[in-house]
């Protein structure tokens, strides 16, 4: 799903480009939102994105990130995003998380750089929608998007995608932490890109619809245990 973030274009342009290096966060206090690790996002992205980003929907809680959905306000929707001050090239991706339940919601982990609907957008996605039953896997190189959708069971997952010049694959990890992958692409990525997390609602236009499903109001929240990138 290309993401609408003219804004985020500029803000890359001001990132440190890093190629393969290790990172993590276990969301414990010491890291979180507007650290040294993240920069939270406080705008609003415009269709098909149904709501605004906002810093009042981001924080920590019992060792957890917390991404939300307030709806409380219908007709000003607030949900939440953050993103990496670095960027990366190149590494092994993984996340805990444990997606929302929302109809029509997007709750994320994926890597991100130039302009959408341009050569110069790049991006490789895990996206968890229609109540957390898809997970939408997709590659974008020059504006191009390969993608794969796939059945899961809502609740806890740890899971990842590895980039490399040549290929992406996704995987999941299992409780012994042995992966499995289930998909691999061949792609020529190798723009630096900031790793995102972000929570949203459609806002029900056909394009919308088309990826996320109807969103019939409603708010909650998008949990990330730990995030960890190797080289």
């Amino acid at each position: 799903m290309r993401k609408i973030l003219t804004t985020l274009a500029l803000a890359a342009t001001l990132a440190p480009a890093a190629h393969a290096t290790n990172f993590f966060d276990g969301f414990d206090g010491t890291g979180g939102p507007n650290s040294a690790n993240w920069q939270v996002s406080n705008w609003a992205n415009g269709s098909p994105f149904g709501c605004t980003f906002a810093y009042s929907e981001v924080w920590l809680a019992s060792s957890n990130l917390i991404l939300n959905v307030n709806s409380s306000n219908q007709s000003a929707i607030k949900c939440a995003e953050i993103r990496t001050w670095q960027s990366f090239t190149y590494g092994k991706f993984e996340v805990r998380m444990q997606p929302s339940n929302i109809a029509g919601a997007d709750s994320s982990f994926f890597l991100y750089t130039g302009t959408a609907g341009t050569p110069s957008h790049d991006e490789i996605d895990i996206e968890f929608i229609n109540s957390g039953r898809t997970l939408h896997t997709n590659a974008w190189l020059a504006d191009v998007q390969n993608y794969q959708d796939f059945a899961v069971s809502p609740g806890w997952t740890t899971l990842g995608f590895e980039w490399r010049p040549t290929y992406v694959r996704w995987f999941t990890v299992d409780s012994s932490g042995t992966e499995h992958e289930f998909r691999r692409v061949t792609t020529s990525i190798s723009a630096p890109m900031q790793l995102m997390l972000n929570h949203w609602t459609g806002d029900n236009s056909t394009s919308a619809v088309n990826f996320l499903g109807r969103y019939n109001g409603g708010g909650g929240q998008a949990l990330y245990d730990w995030v960890k990138v190797t080289d």
